[in-house]
């Protein structure tokens, strides 16, 4: 008698638990914000630049004048190049003084004034040259450019108008970062203790998600008992401030 071999099939089924990222309300904000003002005085020759226009690093925003400055450089710069002359005949006085001295005719009394009017006239022509530099970078200042990639927010600047001592600190183009944006989310305490300053989450505007990383969490509530957590995060499109987004993790 055959015994039948039973062959049994035992199925196990796995159970595969998806587990889902928990979400937070946010908004989205601007990042890096930069104030370009003028350091020196004189008026303003052109604006270049318009209110939510992207620009490069480097681009020209707004310049001054640039004939007072080259004014001043020239007149410096002859004032310089008159001590030339002098300074070349001086140089050939003292070696000559030099020589004699130590020929013995010349006494070292004579030898040292020789030497100091000479000394002198290398001394004035460097006060004149540190004169001149300081023309110079003035003149780099008349002329604000942008420091990196970035989109410009506001600008109460406005060709004609005169930049001086009074209004230099109040006037200027404001810039914001085109390369990043920002997440703002309110958290509660409870929420707060999930977080942690340099974590990557997830950023969701559009739909669209955006690898980001936490660069700061308030370390005391506001007044309704929340605590502000920002992320930063790749963003080159031109932002709705306050706008309503998402974050993942």
């Amino acid at each position: 008698m055959k015994n039948n071999k039973l062959l049994v099939m035992i199925t196990l089924i796995g159970f595969h638990v998806i587990s889902q990222a928990a979400e937070l309300e946010a908004k989205l904000g601007w990042t890096d914000y930069q104030r370009h003002g003028f350091a020196v005085n004189g008026v303003v020759d052109k604006v270049q630049v318009k209110v939510g226009e992207k620009v490069k690093e480097g681009m020209v925003l707004a310049k001054l004048g640039i004939t007072p400055f080259n004014y001043h450089i020239k007149k410096c710069q002859a004032k310089s190049d008159k001590f030339n002359p002098e300074i070349f005949d001086a140089k050939i006085e003292l070696d000559q003084a030099e020589e004699l001295f130590e020929r013995t005719v010349l006494s070292e009394v004579e030898l040292q004034i020789i030497d100091g009017k000479y000394k002198k006239l290398i001394e004035s022509q460097k006060e004149v040259n540190v004169e001149c530099l300081l023309s110079r970078w003035q003149a780099k200042l008349s002329v604000l450019k942008a420091r990196d990639f970035s989109y410009v927010l506001s600008s109460n600047i406005t060709e004609s108008m005169v930049i001086s001592d009074e209004n230099k600190t109040a006037v200027f183009i404001e810039l914001v970062s085109a390369k990043q944006a920002s997440a703002v989310s309110l958290l509660s305490y409870q929420q707060k203790t999930q977080f942690n300053i340099g974590q990557e989450i997830k950023v969701i505007v559009d739909q669209q998600a955006f690898p980001a990383k936490i660069e700061s969490i308030a370390m005391r509530p506001d007044k309704d008992n929340k605590y502000k957590l920002e992320a930063v995060f790749y963003y080159t499109k031109m932002i709705e401030p306050e706008k309503l987004i998402k974050l993942n993790y």
